[in-house]
């Protein structure tokens, strides 16, 4: 399995942003991607309360990059799935797709600005949402299996906001 990490440098206090609120946004953003695509997008089972800490606009533009990445890089009529949750005060996003894997030769490459292995593409797109989860004290990894030559995943990690952590460790009410 080969892996790759992008890790971010600095950031600000930022106000809560809900997960399953950017997901759904994005999904209906890409909703004709998905079509086209014969696509099936999977979003794994997440508490209502997974609030990461970022400017919506940020989240979001991080949640739809790896997301339609992960679209153009699976087949016509593969599956895309992507699952949330919250550990150690950070949310994680986890984009899974079925194409065919990042190329070897493409390891040390794919956030750099002007990188790309498509056609009508310019390379901006994983650059930008290692800029923005740097902004956002953030981080960006990914797996790539080169023994099957099927499929990546990205994982994304955003530090959750302050009020979802004070409530996954409060006591429960009597």
């Amino acid at each position: 399995m080969n892996t790759g990490v992008g890790r971010a440098q600095s950031g600000s206090s930022c106000p809560p942003v809900s997960m399953p609120g950017v997901v759904q946004q994005v999904m209906g953003e890409l909703a004709s991607l998905i079509s086209q695509r014969h696509a099936v997008v999977e979003v794994g089972r997440t508490a209502e309360t997974l609030v990461a800490r970022g400017p919506e606009p940020a989240v979001k533009q991080i949640v739809y990059q790896v997301l339609r990445n992960a679209l153009e890089a699976t087949p016509l009529g593969g599956v895309v799935r992507l699952t949330q949750h919250e550990r150690e005060g950070q949310v994680i996003l986890e984009v899974s797709d079925c194409g065919c894997g990042i190329a070897a030769g493409d390891f040390s490459k794919i956030f750099r600005r002007g990188f790309t292995t498509k056609a009508s593409a310019k390379g901006q797109g994983l650059a930008e949402v290692e800029c923005r989860l740097a902004e956002l004290h953030g981080m960006i990894s990914w797996e790539s299996p080169t023994r099957s030559g099927r499929g990546t995943c990205f994982t994304v990690k955003l530090p959750a906001a302050a009020e979802a952590q004070s409530q996954a460790h409060a006591p429960a009410p009597a």
